[in-house]
């Protein structure tokens, strides 16, 4: 089974903390004004689809936003968050 990945660059434009949840696991990742985190999330590529997790064929992501918060929803057969460099950033990164 062949697995394609997709990363979803997300920078906190605001003068406050942003929360960023990764769904439907609940993780949680805050940015500071100005950082930056990169979700990634692989979905298969021998499939019907590649993102079995969305409605439409060609999703590997669904964002809802509320002010001071970014939900998530990984479509895809897991996900992981990084920072622009590549280094794996763990659940409740700066969390207040």
């Amino acid at each position: 089974m062949a697995e394609t990945g997709v990363g979803l660059p997300i920078r906190n434009h605001s003068d406050g903390p942003l929360e960023v949840v990764l769904e439907p696991f609940g993780r949680d990742y805050w940015l500071r004004p100005g950082e930056s985190l990169v979700v990634h999330t692989a979905g298969r590529s021998d499939g019907e689809s590649p993102w079995p997790g969305t409605l439409r064929g060609d999703e590997p992501f669904e964002v809802n936003y509320q002010p001071g918060s970014i939900q998530v929803y990984l479509n895809g057969a897991g996900g992981w968050v990084t920072d622009l460099d590549g280094a794996d950033l763990e659940c409740g990164h700066q969390r207040p």
